[in-house]
């Protein structure tokens, strides 16, 4: 059968190629060939097309290689992105071995700026730039992290390791005390998005970041925290399209343990503060087994795993391209059992086609669907926000199960005998339960009881695209109107049960609540870019305008009752199960709507490529939910320059290309503002009708009545950033050594703050504009490329460096008191004269005489009696250093990449040990430093001051190697028989290796999980130490 297979499809082959003879020259002949650059390697997707007749072409492949069908008699030409473009005539030639010389002025790759692109050598602000192939094979799931350590001045926060949970990016550091409206604009495609979580590292093309006022005021008033542009990507030309498959499985573990007590070190802790016997003491009384030494990080945390999947399909030609993408990802977090899972599914569609020569259309349409778990964490109360912190406070001498019911303590035999509170044990295991300390009725909780407690979901799905038509009606003038919109809806559910474990931990009810949102949202922008050279002048100009409004739709509902639901089984947990004996709570339903409208434009202008000039504009006009009429436009310039000195004659005509191959000095400034911040009428106030009390007359009747419930500032206005940067841009050695360099300062004034007017206004609070802040410091980014033979090999690195200050604070503030612990006195601040979010406390000052704590009081003097006036800074929350590098080494098809990123100058506190509840677990450094240089157990262990004092403070510093990743690359002769065209695999460790004196869990997620809580390690998820094991295939 197989032979007489072969025997037609020769039969076909030579009919077909008879029937090419009939419609070609029989002169036509074919030649062969690969395209290489200086160094020997191939040049992918070079044009190899015939002079005269541009239909017939090809473009190599990814060995360089091309075969083409030309003309008797024919010249081809070949032509490459930043290399020289060559002629050749074919004559009796039909093997030919091109060598394609690098283009310098043409080498420069081009960045993605607002409604435009532009040659990086001719950017005249600062825009950091992070490729594809930055971004590639990471085991991050969301786009925010993978960012991480790849551009200076760009710091990437992760609140929590957990399945899901999304990075916050900050751009030149934090200007304001809102606890929202922090993080920059973000652009997808040319859609203003809420957020790059659902965007999968790998359908990326390029980051761009705008860092500066000049490169972001073409977004105005919502750029005043930077600009992200995101490209996702787009097909590429070649022979054929491309099919794609690739498969990463990662397995996620705990790289790093909290340092907390042991169990023999706890109980001398506990003996030497009074609080409990010996060891041998509680072995007699059955309080310890003698035996138990329960780490107890290691009962909530276990080995989790990711699977990821995307398929996908790609392709280009001179009129059009395509690209197809899904992606899928299951996410099973490292907490023992399945309640921290994250699953998502997301298709990508990008398509273009060009019409005609004069109109292109275009689409980038994302959609999503997403189910979430996530256990409880940044909390010390009981609850299911302790449930992470539980692993560091409970004690170590409890075992993990109490074997029979004879082992439980009396409250929770109670509790079984009367049935309707759960004492919750391990499935597997009838007749067992979870411990409870015996000698600890707080907080500190078994973590698997609020690990099973916990029944909340989220889930939902989102459509995110644009449609956009590009008009050329002469040349160099584009015209663009493009469409975007966004479309979601969420679902979040939780339900909770009567249980108990202690008197603080302990529920009589149960409790089961909704949320339904809905959003729509769409932009409408229409603008024209041209370009004109003219002999050494270079002229562009750019005007639009834009249109967004939006649409948001919430309800939620809450039952609770002693028996409120009509069964309890999994399938009736819902609000519509209700057997009408609870308490029903709803709210919301009210349409939130808002909308904007901006005109926008952009001048530059060069000579000779040496001196250029950029000016933007934009004007912004929101609706009445943000400002008042009076205030609700906002015009925000900007002006950039450069000077590019590498081209002048004193310089281009004595110093060799291959020794100084580029050097720019650029400047800018500009204004941005921030609108994120205002929502909800905030300048006006509104009546709250029957929400008060009064008493009319003389007798004590009350009767209801309305009341405002603000004070009207009809001249608030948005927060306003003004911007200078200076920077300089060197490359040297033919390329290969690059650097640049950047100082910029950011005044951020008219911060929103809420404050209580005098008593006899009658209102409890107004919304003013009443702060500044300033953010300053240097970026430098350094790389070095080249190769050896067949060997190729890059390293690059970068730095910044932040100093933050709150620089005025309306008297009639003060200062405002951001996030604190248990009850502590420390907390953190934001005052003028400060850090934004310092943190604020005792200052330590040793060991007194009589052995206990001393402290500086206001004055500089000693005291071991402070009072709160007292306290003061004595710690910053935001790092003073980011920094990564990253190492590529490539050769004969085996690639190495390590890459690694860190954090300097801030300090952290590990809100784990609490006065009121003494007989919980705390870190080990307090007891091994006890009577060195803290005072003994005796003498702090109560002493709310201490706890409160620099002496609980730690450096936050760290260095981690994020990734480690070995990968091979399969050569073409053993692949191609089998149809495929790429094969690659990998193995990767990230997050395997960290440095840092920190005692807790991980200091890159230690906070609250607020914006005002960094610093304070409330027992977030921490980042796994992940081994990653993938396959990139493609047909």
């Amino acid at each position: 059968m197989l032979k007489h297979l072969m025997k037609v499809t020769g039969i076909l082959a030579v009919l077909f190629t008879l029937w090419g003879g009939f419609n070609a020259s029989a002169q036509n002949r074919s030649i062969s060939g690969k395209i290489v650059d200086a160094a020997s390697q191939p040049v992918i997707g070079a044009a190899v097309t015939v002079v005269g007749n541009t239909r017939i072409g090809t473009a190599t492949d990814l060995d360089g290689a091309f075969t083409l069908s030309v003309p008797a008699g024919a010249t081809i030409s070949v032509e490459c992105i930043g290399y020289k473009s060559q002629t050749i005539a074919v004559g009796n030639q039909t093997v030919f071995n091109i060598v394609l010389e690098e283009d310098n002025e043409m080498l420069e790759e081009t960045v993605v700026v607002g409604y435009g692109v532009q040659r990086k050598s001719d950017l005249t602000g600062s825009v950091a730039s992070v490729r594809s192939t930055e971004l590639a094979n990471r085991s991050a799931v969301d786009a925010a992290s993978a960012l991480q350590g790849k551009a200076a001045g760009v710091q990437i926060f992760n609140d929590s390791g957990a399945p899901g949970s999304g990075s916050s990016i900050r751009v030149r550091g934090i200007s304001s005390n809102s606890s929202s409206g922090l993080g920059p604009l973000l652009i997808v495609d040319g859609l203003k998005v809420d957020d790059i979580q659902y965007l999968d590292p790998s359908m990326i093309e390029s980051m761009e970041v705008l860092k500066d006022a000049a490169s972001a005021a073409i977004y105005g008033a919502q750029a005043g925290n930077g600009v992200v542009l995101i490209t996702t990507k787009s097909g590429s030309k070649g022979k054929d399209g491309t099919i794609f498959y690739n498969y990463k499985l990662t397995v996620d573990q705990l790289g790093r343990y909290a340092q907390v007590m042991n169990a023999q070190q706890y109980m001398d802790w506990q003996h030497q503060a009074g609080l409990l016997g010996t060891p041998e003491e509680l072995i007699a009384n059955g309080t310890w087994d003698g035996v138990t030494d329960t780490r107890w990080a290691d009962v909530l945390y276990g080995t989790g795993y990711t699977h990821n999947h995307t398929v996908g399909a790609q392709g280009a030609n001179d009129r059009g391209s395509y690209y197809l993408s899904l992606n899928y990802v299951d996410q099973d977090g490292m907490a023992r059992g399945d309640k921290d899972t994250y699953k998502r599914l997301t298709a990508q569609v990008n398509a273009d086609y060009k019409i005609k020569s004069w109109f292109q259309v275009g689409t980038n349409t994302s959609i999503e669907r997403y189910q979430r778990q996530a256990l409880g964490e940044h909390s010390e109360y009981a609850g299911s926000g302790a449930s992470l912190l539980g692993t560091l406070i409970i004690d170590p001498i409890t075992p993990v199960y109490f074997k029979s019911y004879d082992e439980l303590s009396p409250g929770m035999q109670k509790a079984v005998d009367g049935g309707k509170q759960k004492v919750y044990g391990p499935e597997d295991h009838p007749g067992w339960y979870y411990s409870t300390s015996k000698i600890l009725e707080g907080d500190g909780v078994n973590p698997l009881i609020y690990r099973d407690r916990n029944n909340n979901k989220s889930e939902g799905w989102r459509i995110r695209g644009t449609v956009f038509a590009n008009f050329t009606p002469i040349k160099d003038l584009v015209i663009t109107s493009r469409l975007g919109y966004r479309i979601s809806q969420s679902y979040d559910s939780d339900y909770s049960e009567p249980f108990y474990v202690n008197i603080k931990a302990f529920s009589e009810t149960y409790e089961i609540s909704a949320n339904s949102s809905q959003n729509y949202y769409y932009q409408w922008e229409n603008f024209a870019n041209y370009n004109k050279e003219i002999g050494k002048h270079n002229i562009g100009a750019m005007a639009g305008m834009s249109y967004t409004y939006s649409d948001y739709r919430n309800v939620s509902a809450r039952l609770e009752g002693e028996d409120p639901l009509k069964g309890y089984a999994e399938n009736f947990r819902f609000l519509s199960y209700d057997n009408g004996s609870g308490t029903k709570y709803i709210s919301g339903g009210t349409p939130s709507q808002s909308a904007q409208i901006s005109y926008f434009g952009r001048l530059n202008y060069s000579y000779d490529d040496r001196y250029s000039i950029q000016t933007n504009f934009r004007a912004d006009a929101f609706d009445s939910s943000k400002l008042s009429v009076e205030n609700r436009w906002g015009f925000f310039p900007s002006v950039s320059g450069g000077w590019t000195i590498s081209n002048e004659g004193f310089i281009k005509d004595n110093v060799s290309r291959d020794i100084l191959s580029f050097l720019k000095l650029r400047a800018s400034w500009g204004v941005n503002g921030n609108i994120a911040v205002l929502s909800g009428y905030p300048y006006s106030t509104s009546i709250s009708y029957n929400s008060q009390k009064y008493q009319y007359g003389t007798d004590n009747t009350l009767s209801l009545g309305s009341q405002p419930d603000g004070l009207a500032n009809p001249d608030l206005t948005w927060e306003t950033s003004v911007q200078t940067d200076i920077g300089l841009d060197l490359r040297m050695l033919n390329n290969r050594l690059t650097f640049s360099a950047d100082w910029f300062n950011k005044n951020t004034e008219d911060l929103l703050v809420n404050i209580s007017p005098v008593a006899e206004v009658g209102v409890s609070s107004t919304t003013i504009n009443a702060g500044s802040v300033n953010n300053n410091g240097f970026e430098f980014e350094l790389g070095w490329q080249d190769n050896i033979g067949d060997f190729n090999y890059s390293i690059n690195g970068n730095l910044s460096t932040l100093n933050n200050k709150v620089t005025y604070l309306d008297p009639a503030v003060g200062h405002i008191t951001g996030s604190g612990f248990a009850n502590y006195k420390l907390e953190t601040y934001f005052q003028s004269g400060y850090p934004v979010w310092f943190l604020r406390g005792f200052e330590y000052a040793g060991i007194g005489e009589n052995g206990k704590a001393q402290y500086y009081d206001r004055n500089g003097e000693i005291t071991q009696t402070p009072v709160d006036a007292d306290l003061k800074y004595i710690g910053n929350s935001l790092p003073k250093v980011t920094y990564g590098i990253t190492l590529r080494m490539e050769w004969k098809g085996i690639d190495f990449t390590m890459f690694g990123t860190g954090s300097a100058g801030f300090d952290l506190v590990p809100c784990v040990y609490r006065t009121q509840h003494q007989s919980i677990n705390s870190l080990v450094y307090f007891y091994n430093e006890s009577g060195k240089s803290i005072p003994k157990i005796e003498n702090m262990y109560s002493d709310v001051d201490f706890w409160s004092s620099s002496a609980t403070l730690f450096k936050g510093d760290y260095f981690k190697i994020k990734q480690i990743q070995l990968g091979y690359t399969l050569p073409k002769k053993w692949i191609n028989k089998a149809f495929i065209s790429d094969l690659r695999a990998y193995v990767s460790m990230d997050d395997w290796f960290v440095f840092t004196k920190y005692p807790g869990f991980d200091p890159e997620t230690a906070s609250t999980g607020s914006a005002s809580g960094r610093g304070l390690d409330k027992g977030a998820y921490p980042n796994a130490r992940r081994l990653l094991v993938g396959v990139n295939i493609s047909f």
